[in-house]
């Protein structure tokens, strides 16, 4: 989706403060370990596995927790595999080493014909193997060195890709705050946990940075209510590979609803396009002056609790590649 939006410089941290962030994750061991998750301490649960506050299958990285105990770890581990599928042709593209290795992407078959996958993995000297099987899946412009393709990808839930990313926001949650926001916790645990939640996410892809390592953000906002609305308790921002994802976060026990009787929440994006623009042009520029920036974005609905596919078209260029083009197949080296 291209979108021609009009940004107010500092508007979204006008609205938002950070209180949790990569930078500020605590790494010590506490003397006594309780799950942030279920509430449970060491002497009814292990604590034995590493836990990831934001999951390697994004980025290797360092970012572990200490308060997730090994049942909750597990218990988790069924949403990240929703979330890795649902990102994995980002992370594949893009070359993002996980775990172990830069994951393969294997699409779905398209009517049944085994014939018409699409796959792409890694070599170990660093170069694509990129297989495409359907003339249908594919444009190549070798003279401008750009490339569009369709990626049928696995069939995922998206509520549990919601999950999996409003379990990392509750990673970074300071510890005093766990509390006020103990309602997110239970829904984690239990679906059947009544709740409000937005359901969007929002991606911007950008065509400057690619990020060396996953770094995550939690915002809360500074005042919920304005004359005709409200801003969400808290958004999340990760970023990794060249993907920015936001999501807004459930709301809270405590929140206000009588006085949100008659009003719609306002979304309040992060301001991502500031990775693929010349900071310098707008060093200058005076706060709550209108900019008009042209970016790519694009929102998804994460509602669903039944299986579903999502296939989309990945734009991006390359600096040089052998083809190798034999019936209806090609080969990129």
């Amino acid at each position: 989706m291209n979108n021609n939006i009009h940004l107010f410089r500092n508007s979204f941290n006008e609205v938002y403060t950070l209180i949790g962030s990569s930078e500020t994750l605590p790494n010590s061991i506490p003397d006594i370990r309780i799950c942030r998750f279920c509430g449970k301490n060491q002497d009814e649960v292990t604590f034995k596995k590493i836990a990831h506050a934001c999951p390697e299958l994004l980025g290797q990285n360092s970012l572990t927790i200490y308060d997730e105990c090994d049942s909750c770890n597990e218990h988790f581990s069924k949403y990240e595999s929703h979330l890795s599928k649902f990102f994995l042709p980002y992370l594949s593209i893009v070359g993002v080493r996980g775990k172990k290795k830069v994951p393969s992407f294997q699409s779905r078959k398209g009517h049944d014909d085994e014939n018409t996958r699409t796959s792409l993995n890694y070599t170990n000297d660093g170069k694509i193997n990129l297989f495409l099987n359907s003339l249908n899946d594919y444009k190549i412009d070798v003279e401008n060195k750009t490339m569009s393709i369709l990626f049928r990808n696995p069939a995922i839930k998206p509520i549990y890709v919601y999950k999996s990313l409003l379990k990392v926001a509750l990673s970074f949650l300071p510890q005093i705050k766990i509390q006020k926001y103990q309602l997110l916790f239970d829904w984690l645990q239990n679906d059947d946990t009544e709740i409000v939640f937005f359901s969007t996410l929002f991606i911007t892809k950008l065509t400057r940075k690619k990020f060396a390592k996953p770094s995550v953000q939690l915002y809360e906002a500074n005042n919920i209510f304005t004359d005709n609305g409200f801003h969400p308790e808290l958004t999340l921002v990760v970023n990794f590979a060249n993907i920015v994802a936001q999501i807004y976060l459930p709301l809270s026990g405590s929140f206000d609803y009588p006085k949100s009787y008659g009003k719609s929440p306002t979304l309040e994006l992060y301001p991502a396009f500031h990775y693929n623009i010349d900071s310098e042009k707008y060093e200058n520029i005076e706060p709550h002056t209108p900019i008009t920036v042209n970016y790519k974005f694009e929102s998804i609905d994460l509602h669903s609790e039944q299986n579903s596919i999502r296939d989309e078209v990945l734009n991006f260029t390359f600096e040089s590649g052998d083809f190798n083009i034999e019936k209806n197949s090609t080969g990129f080296l």
